[in-house]
């Protein structure tokens, strides 16, 4: 790999641990708890009137909708659903 590129690398991982430090810093100052997983669907806005939610994981659209709030709803539903993996 080229030395400019793995420069950008490792430039790019101190700044996520600085990220990471800095959003457990703001959430220790403002009494709220840091999140305890990561948001697996994502309300993407299309067009006019057209929303997708997306599955963020491997980029799978999952329905389109005419609503943002219709999107958000389906979005949570998803949400709340366990993460069903298969076993081999």
């Amino acid at each position: 790999m080229h030395q400019a590129f793995q420069d950008r690398i490792v430039e790019l991982g101190v700044l996520l641990q600085r990220s990471s430090a800095a959003r457990g810093e703001f959430s220790k100052r403002t009494d709220r708890a840091m999140p305890s997983s990561k948001v697996r669907f994502q309300v993407l806005s299309k067009a006019r009137n057209s929303y997708s939610v997306v599955e963020l994981a491997s980029g799978n659209l999952q329905d389109t909708f005419n609503t943002w709030k219709e999107a958000m709803n389906f979005a949570q539903q998803l949400e709340a659903k366990p993460v069903m993996r298969l076993v081999q």
